[in-house]
């Protein structure tokens, strides 16, 4: 390039690289507009955020308003590479990215402080109703809650504004503590909240809330707190009519909220029954025994406030509690609980099969006291069979004796019924896994005698992908699709000849060609099997970019689905550090860096962020001999 093309390539650089709003896109920019001026020097932009590899002697600080923003990185000298006209371009290509990038860095900040309330420090009204806007147009379900305190005017009124403040700020750490990682919470109004939950169901949002909900009771007894759920699309496909179906139901929560006195019996068995249908839906997509255990003590506490739902696991002699909803369910201790079944009104039944209906337990000679202050007055306990034998128990308490009566322990054979039936399934799904895991198993063989790096890469990024996904929120049936994408997202290559996979040099654009059909034909190939249906689209999008410019149907952004984004950084990361026929493996350091260049261009830059901060966990947890 002559020094007056590169001059005018460089005014153009600037140009672009200061019209950028944020600092990746910035960044980007700089690193784009970097190589394509200057490829001698093989320069690469590199971040505080970013993995810092060793320093270089060629590195150009970039410093702006005093403040080091990041290092322009090069391969050589530039004073023996570049004539000194060349090295002036480049010096000006640092101080204005410096500039940028500075620039940007200050509008992310003050776009930061125009989200946040100023006094709870949560995201404000103005950005729920942006976030829910967005949210809505991703295509990706999730829910919203709208949480409203309980008698906080007579906070404010009896001991004034300094303490309602104070406690408006404890509830929003509250909700931020009992959120997943990365969900947001809002404060929308002067005691109310919302909660935007990314991939979330309704029985998940409606469990996180209970969990806020007791964050707040122990949190301060004069107040509580009221929610509503509504889900994506389930609920509503537009913002308005979300907001109206959770407010609606936020709204009958304060309605329904238990006062004192006697409810009537035609309500209250109205009342079961609503409860024991809803459960059932709940229950039916769930695929874990510790989630049915949660959704069932959940919708319990919620619908019929019990000082206590509990369910018990049996192992061996011991009963083990996987699940409770109340005030105890926030103290590790009862938790941690082990009861053997030679003691206790829950040792009983798990012993004989027979329920137990206490109304007061003073007068029981099983009952095991823990705390005067906490223990109830009357209790239902009852088996949870699955299959014809003793899983577990099913334990409800209130305070007050007397408070529990024949129609209680009818519910909650009900229920117990419904978990024993839930529970049933998912061992037979189980069964069925795994005959279909051993089908699995002779297709990643047959693979292997075709290209053992493929079989042996596949069940390497298997770990890494399923660790990701935990950390970006995913359970239940997304984990599940995730650990089979990565396990099979080589599979169409099957059909690729065996010349081509094992080939000792670079591939020619023509058979290059042909091996990427293999996204489409694995896609095609597991959409065949019933089992494997919805693992298939994340396949099939394996290697899509983010920035639409990959196979086959070139998707972009959040329209690749995100069990396919995470496997596909996962997938590139062990390609990096595996030796292949054709080129030698990456140092660790150097491909992380990679990665990290290619965040928000091949991919997405919240996967980067999270197999970083997961790498990250397990360096720290090996060097402090954690396992």
């Amino acid at each position: 390039m002559s020094p007056a093309t590169r001059r005018r390539a460089l005014l153009d650089a600037l140009r672009d690289i200061c019209a950028q709003q944020t600092v990746d896109l910035t960044a980007h920019h700089v690193r784009q507009h970097a190589e394509r001026l200057f490829p001698e020097l093989k320069p690469d932009l590199h971040l505080p955020s970013a993995p810092d590899p060793d320093p270089s002697p060629h590195d150009i600080p970039l410093v702006a308003r005093g403040r080091r923003v990041g290092v322009l990185r090069l391969s050589d000298d530039p004073a023996r590479i570049l004539d000194p006209s060349t090295a002036e371009l480049l010096d000006g290509l640092a101080q204005q990215s410096a500039l940028a990038l500075a620039n940007a860095s200050l509008l992310e900040e003050r776009a930061e402080l125009a989200q946040r309330d100023a006094l709870t420090g949560l995201l404000n009204h103005r950005e729920f109703h942006e976030r829910l806007r967005r949210a809505c147009a991703t295509g990706e379900s999730f829910a919203v809650v709208l949480l409203d305190l309980d008698h906080f005017k007579s906070v404010n009124d009896a001991s004034g504004h300094a303490e309602g403040d104070r406690v408006l700020r404890a509830v929003a750490s509250a909700l931020a503590d009992t959120c997943r990682s990365g969900d947001p919470s809002f404060r929308i109004g002067g005691d109310e909240f919302a909660l935007l939950l990314p991939g979330a169901d309704g029985a998940e949002a409606a469990d996180i809330a209970l969990r806020a909900r007791a964050a707040v009771a122990i949190l301060d007894r004069r107040i509580g707190l009221s929610f509503g759920v509504a889900s994506w699309p389930v609920d509503g496909s537009a913002p308005d009519e979300l907001l109206a179906c959770a407010d609606e139901r936020l709204y009958e929560a304060k309605r329904t909220t238990r006062a004192p006195g006697p409810v009537p019996a035609a309500r209250r068995q109205h009342e079961r029954l609503v409860v024991a249908s809803r459960l059932s839906v709940r229950l039916a997509p769930l695929t874990e025994s510790a989630a049915i255990a949660e959704c069932a003590v959940g919708e319990l506490h919620r619908s019929f406030d019990f000082y206590l739902a509990v369910i018990q696991r049996l192992e061996g002699r011991m009963l083990r509690v996987v699940a409770a909803a109340g005030p105890l369910a926030q103290d590790p201790a009862f938790l941690a609980f082990e009861q053997p079944v030679t003691s206790g009104v829950n040792g009983r039944v798990a012993r004989t099969g027979e329920p137990a209906l206490i109304s007061d337990t003073r007068h029981d000679p099983d009952y095991l006291r823990r705390d005067p202050r906490t223990d109830p007055g009357s209790e239902v306990s009852l088996p949870i069979l699955v299959d014809g034998r003793i899983w577990g128990v099913l334990n409800l308490e209130q305070v007050e004796p007397g408070a529990l009566d024949p129609d209680d322990l009818l519910l909650a054979e009900v229920v117990a019924a419904q978990v024993g039936a839930a529970l049933h399934r998912i061992e037979l799904t189980a069964e069925i896994e795994g005959t279909v895991a051993t089908t699995l198993s002779t297709l990643v063989d047959v693979l292997e005698a075709k290209d053992a790096y493929t079989a042996q890469h596949a069940r390497d990024v298997v770990e890494l992908s399923m660790s990701v996904g935990r950390r970006l929120g995913m359970t239940g049936r997304e984990l599940r699709d995730v650990r089979y994408a990565a396990l099979l997202h080589d599979i169409g290559k099957i059909a690729v000849p065996s010349d081509l996979l094992r080939k000792p040099s670079r591939l020619t654009p023509t058979e290059f060609e042909q091996v990427k059909t293999h996204s489409e034909v694995g896609g095609r190939l597991l959409a065949g099997i019933p089992f494997l249906a919805s693992v298939a689209p994340l396949v099939r999008a394996i290697h899509e970019r983010w920035d639409g410019g990959g196979y086959p149907d070139g998707l972009a952004g959040a329209t690749i689905p995100l069990g396919a984004r995470i496997v596909g950084v996962c997938d590139a990361l062990d390609a990096m550090v595996s030796d292949r026929p054709y080129r030698a493996a990456l140092d660790p350091t150097e491909a992380l860096r990679e990665l990290a260049r290619c965040a928000g261009s091949q991919f997405d830059p919240q996967v980067v962020r999270a197999v970083l901060e997961e790498l990250d966990a397990r360096d720290q947890a090996a060097h402090t001999g954690v396992r």
